[in-house]
């Protein structure tokens, strides 16, 4: 990542873009369920289609206690690093959003670029470098690097920290109502990525 581009903006222009991963410029919904399934299966539980999308956009911290309650931190904990374990076998199940992605090449030369996800770092590095983006980014906030996932803003408000970008001068990708109400509530407008 190289240092973030000028602030000097003509008056209405969108001075930054910040990106979601999964689901947004990645449908990564296959891979992450399957791995999430055989972790869940691997500590003796079970988890249906139907209760891993109500965890889409959310930290795995936020969603396991939901799904499993009376669960541990020391469970959730092995759930997760089983996960990330098995995430790394199944990129192949990942489809990039191409046509997003082709907007991103474009703009990404004379913008300031983020990627804001709640993916954890480990896995979302090879989801980057599997389609090619790391290079598209000024700065990357991963979920493992922020106290408190989306829908809480703070990944948005480090993210336009760095870049040095005005909210309201920015505007947020996203596919998951988790992640507009956290780009929203750091005052980032919100263009919303239908499933692709």
């Amino acid at each position: 990542m190289g240092e973030p581009r000028s602030a000097t903006t003509a008056p209405g222009t969108v001075e930054a873009l910040l990106f979601d991963l999964d689901g947004t410029l990645v449908d990564t919904r296959e891979a992450n369920y399957q791995a999430y399934r055989d972790a869940f299966a691997a500590s003796g539980h079970d988890l249906s289609p139907q209760q891993f999308a109500t965890t889409w956009g959310r930290d795995s911290r936020d969603f396991i206690p939901d799904l499993l309650p009376g669960i541990d931190r020391a469970g959730i904990d092995t759930i997760r690093a089983d996960k990330s374990r098995r995430y790394a076998d199944l990129l192949d199940r990942t489809t990039a959003n191409d046509a997003l992605i082709a907007f991103l090449r474009l703009v990404a030369p004379t913008h300031r670029t983020a990627l804001v996800s709640t993916a954890k770092s480990v896995n979302g590095r090879q989801i980057l470098e599997t389609h090619g983006l790391t290079p598209l980014f000024d700065v990357v906030v991963w979920g493992d690097e922020v106290e408190r996932s989306k829908p809480d803003p703070e990944g948005y408000l480090r993210a336009l920290g760095v870049l040095g970008a005005d909210p309201a001068r920015s505007l947020a990708f996203e596919d998951s109502e988790t992640g507009r109400q956290a780009a929203l509530a750091a005052g980032i407008p919100v263009l919303e990525v239908p499933h692709f």
